[in-house]
């Protein structure tokens, strides 16, 4: 939690004068009570200033705010539309392409930052973190697994695609490294949505726990990852990861590779 007020328009200096005030201190005079008196958190009275209750002048700062950020939803869904009837002649699609590697990536980024609910997402390249704030639910290809992911995290030896589903609202293809499509609620949007879901059913939860370790050590094994790839993506030394590779194959009763993917899916594993 952050005691940062500047999302409601008041400056560093300001915030400091308004506390100092609150706590009956003295505030020397300048711009900062200038600022105060004019956004309605203090008063002059008998020559002295004093603050105005936090939970009444603040309340209009926040209602002020939340006013503008309404007009500017507003703003927003007319701008879709400008965009849709113009941007897309001569006819109008639920597909919108997007070209070049640098656009690929912003888009990449804006669509995981812009999930309000929940963000799903199949990843089959190793991708920077990101502060996401909604729910997220995240298939690595086994060769993308990174330590620092966010949210749910299950992993596949192998993804058909890569995509970003922004909760019901579109979904992003990852068609190349310089390709992409954005695909707004349709069918195929649902279609992408009961992918996802399937693959989630079928993908190895990414935990510490002994089970879930050698499903994901089996995953990455039959990926064809060697030794070192492997320590990489658990975080672990390369001997570290050699023992648990030896541990997992004397497990499966196998003195190979071939065999240790042979008897896992035997096993099930």
């Amino acid at each position: 939690m952050t005691d940062d007020l500047t999302v409601l328009g008041l400056t560093s200096a300001e915030q400091a004068a308004y506390r100092a005030l609150i706590a009956s201190a003295p505030v020397p005079a300048g711009d900062a009570l200038t600022g105060l008196v004019e956004k309605g958190l203090a008063a002059v009275v008998d020559g002295v200033y004093t603050a105005v209750a936090p939970d009444i002048a603040l309340e209009v700062l926040l209602l002020d705010r939340e006013r503008k950020l309404r007009e500017a939803r507003e703003h927003i869904a007319a701008l879709k539309v400008a965009y849709r009837k113009h941007v897309t002649r001569p006819t109008p699609t639920l597909l919108e392409r997007v070209s070049g590697a640098a656009a690929v990536e912003q888009r990449i980024v804006q669509v995981q930052q812009a999930a309000r609910s929940e963000l799903r997402r199949l990843v089959r390249s190793p991708r920077p973190p990101l502060d996401i704030q909604a729910e997220c639910r995240t298939i690595y290809e086994a060769a993308a697994l990174t330590v620092d992911a966010p949210g749910e995290v299950r992993v596949a030896p192998v993804l058909p695609m890569e995509i970003y589903l922004l909760d019901d609202r579109l979904a992003l293809i990852v068609l190349a490294e310089d390709s992409a499509a954005i695909l707004q609620p349709c069918g195929l949007l649902d279609a992408y949505s009961e992918l996802f879901e399937r693959l989630w059913e079928r993908s190895l939860p990414a935990a510490a726990d002994d089970e879930a370790e050698a499903r994901l050590l089996t995953s990455l094994l039959l990926a064809g990852l060697t030794d070192y790839a492997i320590s990489r993506q658990l975080g672990v030394s390369a001997r570290t990861t050699q023992r648990k590779l030896a541990a997992l194959m004397q497990g499966l009763g196998a003195r190979t590779r071939f065999q240790a993917g042979a008897q896992a899916a035997l096993r099930d594993l």
